[in-house]
C-alpha cells in the first residue's frame, strides 16, 4: 500500500482503505486482461464493471450501475475534495488535448476510482485496468467530477 494512500486516509475511514485495497487487488488479478465492453470480471473489465467489481468487494449489496447511471444516480453525490475510494467521472465530450491536435472526436463517459491525491485506477479501452496519474496530459485535459458513494463514510 503506498504511504500516500495511508497518510491521506482519516483513521475512521476503514471503508475507504478497503476500497483502495480491493482496487489494487483487482488491478493485480486483471493484469494482462484486455478491456472488455460490458466486462465485469478480472478476465476483462469495462470502466463501470471495474467500479462495480471493486465496490462489491466492500459493499456486497452494491448493484451494478453503468457509467451514465453512476453520474445520474442518487447513490453517488458530487464532492469538491475527493478522497481515496471516491469515483472519478469524466463526462462525455471532446478532449482539449486531442482538439489541440486537430481531433474533435467526442469521447464517452468514463469512470475510475481515486487511489490517492495523485493517482486513480480504472479500466481503459487502450490498456485494460491501469493506474493513471492525475497529471496525465490526456486525462487531466478532460472535464472531471468526483463522486462519493452515499454509504461511504
Amino acid at each position: 500500500m503506498p504511504e500516500t494512500v495511508l497518510a491521506s486516509l482519516p483513521a475512521t475511514s476503514e471503508q475507504r482503505l478497503k476500497i483502495v485495497n480491493a482496487a489494487l487487488e483487482a488491478f493485480k488479478a486483471a493484469a494482462g486482461s484486455p478491456y472488455v465492453y460490458g466486462g465485469k470480471s478480472t478476465n476483462g473489465f469495462d470502466c463501470s464493471g471495474f467500479v462495480a467489481y471493486v465496490y462489491q468487494q466492500v459493499f456486497p449489496h452494491y448493484a451494478y450501475v453503468d457509467t451514465d447511471g453512476i453520474k445520474d444516480s442518487s447513490i453517488f453525490n458530487e464532492v469538491a475534495n475527493p478522497k481515496p475510494g471516491d469515483v472519478i467521472f469524466f463526462p462525455k465530450g471532446t478532449n482539449p488535448y486531442e482538439v489541440n491536435k486537430g481531433n474533435k472526436k467526442e469521447f464517452p463517459n468514463h469512470v475510475g476510482i481515486v487511489l490517492d491525491a495523485n493517482t486513480w485506477i480504472g479500466s481503459q479501452s487502450s490498456t485494460g485496468v491501469a493506474k493513471v496519474q492525475m497529471t496525465n496530459a490526456w486525462w487531466s485535459a478532460r472535464t472531471k467530477l468526483f463522486l462519493q458513494y452515499a454509504l461511504l463514510i
